[in-house]
């Protein structure tokens, strides 16, 4: 992509804030990023998740584990705050409530460690049957399920009916005939699982067994780091080309745990502003630890809508800020457009909304709108060159809600 001059002008340009928001427009706007996101390929479509899900006293109790936990809130609750990717850590360990070897979520060591910190915590058909009852009370979602793999030897086939008991007819499948341990598509959307009828994207290693591969996908093929220093945008990870957020899924999550902190390599945790820098630099999953109810680090995860956003009305334009907001569709704006090659440029003349799609068209573009607050920076840069204040977006309010003019 011809990105140079936009970066780089991009540079001398101090990105939006979200600033104060009233209470529920967090999870409206990130809604809303996240269907606007929908036709994009996994290895570009932002996930908002949460780091070892489970690992709360609400969700699991007073368990060994939980003495150190990642979470406060449990998972149903963690979902309803716009969280669409959770991880479960699951070992072959006795059950507390059959008392036989069964595939149980808890924060330990592997299996040559005798699992040791698993106590009391529940088991994988117990947690997966709360998140099957939100999933079926929320028919239009998509969750990214990442289950890390601690089951040993043994655990596998048992784990697998236990996820096709909860799950099964909402879990979008590897293609069938697929040998052994099919890689995570990259090019898979979250519209083409909702157009399969399917709510659930499982991802893992290969594991063991028979029935594990036929339902988990191998996401191996992935970047994956914890914040540290982590720069904002143009600059973000320099130690990660741009060209390996284009090709893989980019994760960064954080470790708050005090075993980490004392023995371990600690991180420095995503606050509301490195949240912010993840999502203006395009990483595709970010995993919170520690998420509350109405956490104000999620608002850094709003890289679109202004915190009064969206207003009455049917066209949307973006501000210098970087921010979007509503205007009145007869107003004359200049225009937002996107090349084939994914860069963006914003046109001399001053139309109204209705004329815009027209005046990309005239010059081989097409009028977008950003799925990812990368893209929202690169139009930013492109409106800087230009001297533009604000300009349309290919993106407009109709009966059934925003929905963009452009199709990826």
């Amino acid at each position: 992509m011809r990105r140079a001059a936009l970066v780089l002008i991009a540079i001398l340009i101090p990105c939006g804030s979200a600033g104060a928001a009233e209470p529920g427009w967090t999870q409206r706007a990130l809604a809303l990023q996240y269907e606007l996101a929908g036709d994009l390929d996994l290895r570009n479509a932002p996930w908002v998740g949460t780091h070892n899900s489970f690992n709360s006293v609400a969700e699991m109790g007073q368990t060994l584990s939980t003495f150190d936990s990642n979470q406060q809130i449990p998972i149903v609750d963690q979902l309803e705050q716009g969280i669409r990717s959770i991880e479960l850590d699951l070992h072959w360990f006795p059950s507390a409530s059959g008392g036989g070897f069964a595939p149980v979520v808890c924060h330990a060591r592997g299996e040559e460690e005798g699992h040791l910190g698993c106590t009391a915590e529940k088991e994988f058909g117990v947690v997966l049957g709360d998140v099957a009852g939100w999933l079926r009370a929320h028919p239009g979602e998509v969750l990214l399920l990442y289950i890390e793999d601690d089951l040993g030897s043994q655990g596998h086939d048992t784990a697998a009916a236990r996820l096709s008991e909860k799950l099964g007819d909402l879990i979008y499948l590897p293609a069938a005939g697929a040998q052994g341990c099919a890689p995570l598509p990259m090019t898979l959307t979250r519209n083409a699982v909702r157009a399969a009828g399917k709510q659930v994207i499982a991802v893992s290693g290969c594991g063991k067994g028979t029935a594990w591969p036929g339902l988990i996908f191998d996401w191996s093929y992935r970047e994956e780091e914890r914040p540290r220093g982590y720069r904002d945008f143009p600059d973000c990870d320099p130690t990660i080309p741009r060209a390996t957020y284009d090709a893989k899924l980019i994760r960064y999550y954080e470790d708050s745990t005090q075993l980490t902190a004392t023995v371990g390599s600690p991180d420095e945790g995503i606050s509301l502003e490195t949240a912010g820098r993840l999502a203006r630099c395009g990483v595709d999953l970010t995993g919170f630890d520690q998420l509350l109810h109405d956490d104000p680090r999620l608002q850094g995860m709003v890289w679109s809508w202004s915190p009064d956003q969206p207003a009455e009305g049917r066209c949307a334009i973006q501000s210098a800020d970087g921010r979007w907001r509503v205007l009145p569709c007869r107003r004359r704006r200049r225009v937002a457009c996107r090349a084939a090659d994914g860069s963006w440029a914003v046109s001399k003349r001053k139309v109204r909304a209705g004329r815009a799609r027209r005046l990309c068209s005239r010059r081989s573009k097409v009028h977008a709108v950003p799925r990812t607050g990368y893209e929202g920076q690169l139009l930013r840069a492109a409106m800087t060159l230009r001297g533009a204040r604000a300009v349309w977006l290919g993106y407009r309010r109709g009966p059934s809600g925003w929905a963009p003019l452009d199709h990826r």
